[in-house]
């Protein structure tokens, strides 16, 4: 049984982030290095055309919002994307009861931040 506590241990502390990506366009973009992103916390001013909504999730414990956020700025520099405007994070904590000897609860967070990519026109 500690052999499983520990599975579900490393699961919920190392897991993957999640990347949903909805493309809004068609248009083929060279990739851009994610240095050249900009991430932005509110609308720019000058004109702009929004190429996909991303979401990056986490259910775990040891990856924060800067993961989340990297992952975001990964993917629209692979869409080719000039900047990323930021959404709102959401966090849900959370409890999980392992079926040990004696019941282990192990507590995570689900993590959640979205993002829209855009290109200037």
């Amino acid at each position: 049984m500690r052999s499983v506590l520990r599975i579900v241990l490393c699961l919920l502390a190392f897991g993957c982030v999640k990347v949903n990506v909805q493309q809004w366009d068609e248009i083929e973009r060279p990739i851009r290095e994610p240095e050249s992103i900009s991430v932005l916390l509110a609308e720019p001013e000058e004109p702009y055309t929004v190429i996909a909504v991303i979401e990056s999730s986490f259910d775990g414990a040891l990856k924060g919002f800067d993961d989340l956020r990297e992952e975001l700025i990964l993917e629209a520099a692979r869409l080719g994307g000039d900047a990323v405007i930021l959404g709102p994070e959401s966090k849900k904590s959370g409890v999980m009861f392992v079926a040990t000897p004696v019941p282990a609860p192990i507590f995570f967070d689900k993590k959640k931040l979205t993002g829209e990519v855009i290109a200037f026109n």
